[in-house]
């Protein structure tokens, strides 16, 4: 179940729980989508109660988001900026890197930074600069890194997917003031 974080009349956010969908929860809250997260990813979910914040905050970039991304394996750097092609099957619902521009291929850029790391595994803080489907999960996963507890992309983990929405930053779309949400 979603915990209300921060309600005004303009305005929603929620903690999405693991297993909800984000169409169908703002839906059920008579509430307008700004962006959306994978079923099983959980974290921050910011909705428009009005059609004008649904203009304002739907709009490309105008909202910054962070992740948080238990990945498998050792990482390479301790930071870097990933740059990828992909494409989406939508009779699949998968993801892919490819080679080339194509029909339907989208550019995907992501920014990360390691914050943490076990022996098997490493958690990374992720700067979205683009929102690509599974953006986050094909990108480490095509580099042998996928998000623990994520078998669509090849983790060996299994589990709860180990991604979750943790930070968003945006301009109120009635009062201009700048707006950060962590968890």
């Amino acid at each position: 179940m979603s915990d209300i974080i921060y309600s005004d009349n303009e305005i929603l956010i929620v903690n999405k729980a693991s297993g909800e969908d984000s169409e169908r929860l703002a839906s059920a809250l008579g509430v307008f989508p700004c962006h959306r997260l994978d079923k099983a990813t959980r974290g921050l979910l910011l909705l428009a109660k009005t059609k004008r914040a649904a203009a304002a905050l739907c709009a490309p970039g105008s909202v910054k988001k962070k992740y948080i991304a238990v990945l498998e394996g050792k990482p390479e750097q301790k930071s870097g900026r990933l740059e990828d092609l992909l494409w989406h099957d939508p009779k699949t619902n998968k993801s892919y890197v490819v080679d080339r521009e194509r029909a339907g291929v989208k550019r995907a850029l992501l920014k990360y930074r390691v914050i943490a790391e076990t022996e098997d595994t490493f958690t990374a803080e992720c700067d979205l600069l683009t929102g690509r489907t599974h953006q986050i999960r094909v990108q480490f996963a095509s580099r042998r890194h996928p998000v623990c507890g994520d078998r669509r992309y090849g983790a060996k983990t299994g589990g709860e997917l180990r991604l979750r929405c943790s930070k968003l930053e945006f301009t109120h779309p009635l009062t201009g003031e700048k707006l950060s949400f962590e968890i």
